[in-house]
C-alpha cells in the first residue's frame, strides 16, 4: 500500500502527487525558515535545538499546514508505539506462561515427593509384616498409590507441553519484531527491508534520491578464509568499518550470510557510488593473518538507486546482482541499471 503513495496513475492520482508535491515544498520551506531563525539566534543547528524551534514556529503556521505535518509525525510515531505495545503485551503473556510453567514443575516435585515419603511409610509397614497376604495387600496399595501418582504426572506433563508450546510459539514471534542482529552489531535484514519500503514512500511523496548499498567479502579474499570463526571475525571487521563510515540517517544490516546492507538515504547514485570507495578503501586499509599469511581485506559492491515504480524486493535484487557482477569481474563496485538502463561501475 505504501508503494502506491504518489505513484502517477490517471487524473486523480495526479492531483493527489500535485498536492502531496506542494506540501513537501512548502514543509522544506519551512524547515530552511527554522534553520534560519537557530542561525538569527545564535544557537547550533542540533536535534534537540531543532526540534525546539520546529515545534515553536509550527504553532504560528496555517492550521491546515500543521495537521499535515503532525499527520506525517504522528503515522511514524503511531506505527512504532503499536509495534512496541503489541511485542509488550506478547512479553507480558510470555511471562505469564513461564510463571505457569514453574507452578505446575512446583506441584510436579510436590507430588514426586509426597510419593517418595508414601513409599518409605510403605517400606516401614512391610517389616513387621510376616503373613503373605498382607504383604499382597501392602503389594496392591503401593500400586494403586503408583498409578494415581502417574496418573497425575501424565496431567501434569501434558499442561507443561502445552505451556511449552505456547510460550515456543511466543518467542518465535518476538524474535520474528526484533531489528537487530547481536553478532555483528547492526539491523537485520527484516529491519531493512521494512526501511526500504518506507524509503520508497518517502520518494514517491517528496521525489528525493535514495540508494540502497549491498557488500560482502571478495570472493577470491574468502577462499583463503579455513573455518567460520575466522570468517565470523573478518565480517564483525567489515560491520565495525561500515558503522565507523556512515551517516547517522544511513541504516546498516547484516542481511545474511556475511552480506551487508547500507540504506544510503538522500544520496544519488553518483554520492552512493563516492560511498562505496570510500568504504572499499577503509575496508582495505585492514589486514589479517591467517596460517602466517597475510589476508589484505577487498569487498565488492553492489549499488541501486530506489525507484518509486518498484518494490522494495527488486531494488534488493537489482544491488545482489551488481554486487556478484562486481565481485566476478574484480571490480570495486557496480551500479544496478536503473529503469532508464544507465549504468556505472568502479
Amino acid at each position: 500500500m505504501l508503494l502506491r503513495k504518489g505513484v502517477n496513475i490517471g487524473a486523480s492520482d495526479e492531483a493527489t502527487t500535485s498536492h502531496t508535491s506542494n506540501s513537501g515544498s512548502e514543509l522544506e520551506g519551512f524547515a530552511r525558515a527554522v534553520l534560519d531563525e537557530l542561525a538569527k539566534d545564535a544557537l547550533p543547528p542540533l536535534p534537540n535545538y531543532y526540534q525546539l524551534y520546529f515545534d515553536k514556529m509550527l504553532d504560528d503556521k496555517p492550521y491546515e499546514f500543521r495537521k499535515a505535518t503532525n499527520d506525517m509525525i504522528e503515522g511514524e510515531s503511531d506505527a512504532e508505539d503499536e509495534k512496541r505495545m503489541h511485542m509488550e503485551r506478547q512479553l507480558q503473556e510470555g511471562f505469564g506462561i513461564f510463571k505457569e510453567i514453574l507452578q505446575n514443575v512446583a506441584t510436579l516435585f510436590k507430588n514426586v515427593s509426597a510419593m517418595t515419603l508414601i513409599g518409605k511409610r510403605r517400606m516401614q509397614e512391610a517389616k513387621g509384616i510376616n503373613n503373605p497376604s498382607a504383604v499382597q495387600n501392602l503389594a496392591l496399595a503401593l500400586n494403586n498409590d503408583l498409578e494415581k501418582l502417574t496418573s497425575v504426572l501424565n496431567s501434569q506433563a501434558i499442561v507443561i507441553k502445552n505451556l511449552y508450546s505456547k510460550s515456543a510459539k511466543i518467542i518465535q514471534d518476538v524474535k520474528g519484531e526484533t531489528i537487530y542482529d547481536s553478532q555483528y552489531g547492526v539491523f537485520n535484514k527484516r529491519y531493512l527491508m521494512e526501511q526500504v519500503r518506507a524509503e520508497i514512500a518517502q520518494i514517491g511523496k517528496f521525489n528525493h534520491h535514495s540508494s540502497l548499498l549491498l557488500a560482502k567479502l571478495s570472493s577470491k579474499i574468502k577462499e583463503r578464509i579455513q573455518n567460520e570463526k575466522q570468517s565470523g571475525l573478518i565480517n564483525r571487521t567489515i560491520s565495525k568499518l561500515f558503522l565507523k563510515t556512515s551517516r547517522r540517517s544511513d541504516v546498516v544490516a547484516h542481511f545474511g550470510d556475511g552480506c551487508f546492507g547500507i540504506l544510503l538515504k538522500h544520496t544519488d547514485e553518483q554520492n552512493a557510488s563516492r560511498a562505496a570507495l570510500r568504504v572499499a578503501e577503509m575496508t582495505s586499509g585492514s589486514h589479517f593473518f591467517i596460517a602466517d599469511h597475510e589476508i589484505k581485506l577487498e569487498i565488492c559492491i553492489g549499488i541501486a538507486a530506489l525507484e518509486v515504480l518498484q518494490e522494495a524486493e527488486t531494488a534488493l535484487v537489482r544491488a545482489l546482482d551488481a554486487m556478484n557482477k562486481a565481485d566476478s569481474e574484480g571490480k570495486v563496485f557496480e551500479v544496478a541499471p536503473s529503469a532508464q538502463g544507465e549504468q556505472a561501475s568502479g
